[in-house]
């Protein structure tokens, strides 16, 4: 602990070489609101030191922005900036955010904190005292999507799902409420910044995200009967949409001196670290549209700078999106008898070794072969959960390609990880038929997004079975 508070308290050292000593906090960590811990894998400390690490990581990533800003605002002679927001503009240390995109080429003083409301800021006034000492050339806000989507709150403002129901049907009166309320807020904000000086104010819409069986949007919607993944996608794109226009019209009743940042269609789907937050690559995308409305260029004349040619981290090959859904709401007694079940299916037809429905049967049917399918579904599940074991746990060998793949997996949102351990467990000769359903077991146990704290875990459990389970033959499916 006493090296990695060394290396935190020094800013020169980048945020890429702590990356491997830190983790998210799968419990505290919501929405916008990251929450970095250290990683019990790869750092020793004693419960006094994580109490005080828990409380102060996000606030060390912003002292180390407020360092290197004093150093470099010396000698500097470009563009100074002032900069207040969520967790777009300020994800510590474990992505490379729209701010860190933009440090090199700024002088930027950093107010943002993950997880602030609009609220929060104007509370605060954070960026006004910032701006009154720093006189900036432009200021950069970022806001208005924690208070939209944060902490779970998308279910308050959609409607039950019914047949016939439109994307825009399931949008409630609530929503448009709360986004009026967020706008007057932003006027507010924006009006006293440029009472205190500011000359040039950019604000951005946020982009289409992506519902994927995380607990920010894919979850709210299913509980409320919204299953179909496009139908999914339609309404938070409505949401975002209303946004933007909300904060255009807004804007324009200050004579120029604001100006959005369109950010929508800007990130691939393949560019979503999580429900929320796009990859290091997808947030270097959304920083090229704001520095061109920062510096009053076309964002064309930025087309392929300041991007580094990083493989976006999301999810491998998913089949079928909405029954992966299902998968997710099943209890782990259902699955592992469908994996029995399907395993003494491939003893009698062959060919179902290369379907990938994921469907679960209605009804258990008769008690003495749901038991007798349960005790064969633990029996082979045991044994390619071992298997998988090895391979996220191994080293070295022909397995390095997908073992790598499987590690920087497991930080996805649950129903894209069944998708990646999916492929993983196929890679090692798991049939399709039963590879998904073993995935969504593992899954629903729990995953640490540190593959090594999972290993850990895993291992101690295998080690637990093995001393208390008799040796038998597993079933040679």
């Amino acid at each position: 602990m006493d090296e990695l508070n060394a290396m935190l308290s020094d800013p020169k050292i980048p945020e890429s070489a702590l990356r491997p000593y830190l983790m998210l906090d799968p419990i505290e960590s919501q929405g916008f609101r990251p929450q970095v811990v250290p990683n019990p894998a790869t750092v020793v400390y004693d419960d006094t030191e994580a109490a005080v690490a828990l409380a102060s990581l996000n606030g060390v990533s912003r002292w180390r922005r407020q360092m290197r800003y004093r150093q470099k605002i010396k000698k500097w002679s470009g563009l100074r900036v002032v900069e207040e927001g969520d967790s777009w503009f300020q994800y510590p240390f474990l992505i490379e955010d729209v701010i860190d995109h933009l440090f090199e080429r700024w002088a930027i003083c950093s107010c943002s904190g993950a997880g602030d409301l609009l609220s929060d800021m104007a509370r605060q006034d954070e960026v006004i005292a910032a701006v009154v000492a720093e006189k900036p050339d432009v200021v950069l806000l970022s806001g208005g999507g924690n208070d939209l989507l944060g902490d779970g709150r998308l279910a308050r403002y959609l409607k039950l799902h019914a047949a016939g129901m439109s994307a825009a049907d399931h949008v409630t009166d609530a929503f448009n409420d709360l986004l009026a309320s967020i706008i007057r807020i932003y006027r507010d904000l924006i009006g006293k910044t440029l009472s205190a000086g500011a000359r040039r104010v950019v604000c951005h819409s946020y982009d289409y995200a992506i519902p994927n069986g995380g607990p920010w949007l894919g979850r709210p919607m299913i509980k409320l009967g919204i299953t179909d993944p496009s139908l999914q996608r339609e309404i938070i794109r409505i949401l975002i949409d209303r946004f933007h226009v909300a904060l255009t019209a807004m804007v324009s009743g200050f004579g120029g001196l604001v100006v959005v940042a369109d950010c929508r269609g800007t990130v691939a789907d393949d560019e979503w670290f999580d429900e929320l937050h796009p990859t290091s690559f997808g947030f270097g995308k959304v920083a090229r549209i704001i520095r061109a409305k920062a510096e009053a260029i076309d964002v064309e004349s930025l087309e392929g700078s300041d991007l580094e040619a990083v493989e976006a981290s999301r999810p491998l090959p998913v089949a079928d999106s909405n029954a992966v859904e299902a998968l997710l709401v099943a209890d782990e007694a259902t699955l592992i008898a469908e994996i029995g079940r399907r395993s003494e299916i491939l003893q009698y037809a062959p060919d179902a070794v290369k379907s990938y429905s994921l469907e679960l049967p209605v009804g258990s049917g008769e008690e003495s072969f749901a038991a007798f399918f349960s005790e064969v579904g633990k029996k082979v599940f045991d044994r390619w959960h071992r298997e998988l074991y090895k391979l996220l746990c191994g080293d070295g060998g022909e397995a390095n390609a997908e073992r790598d793949k499987l590690r920087s997996a497991l930080k996805l949102e649950q129903a894209a990880l069944i998708g990646a351990i999916s492929t993983a467990l196929i890679a090692i000769a798991v049939p399709v038929f039963i590879a998904p359903l073993i995935a969504a077991v593992i899954v629903k146990n729990g995953i640490n997004p540190a593959w090594e704290v999972t290993c850990k875990v895993w291992g101690e459990k295998m080690d637990g079975l093995a001393a208390t389970n008799t040796p038998s033959a597993s079933p040679a499916h």
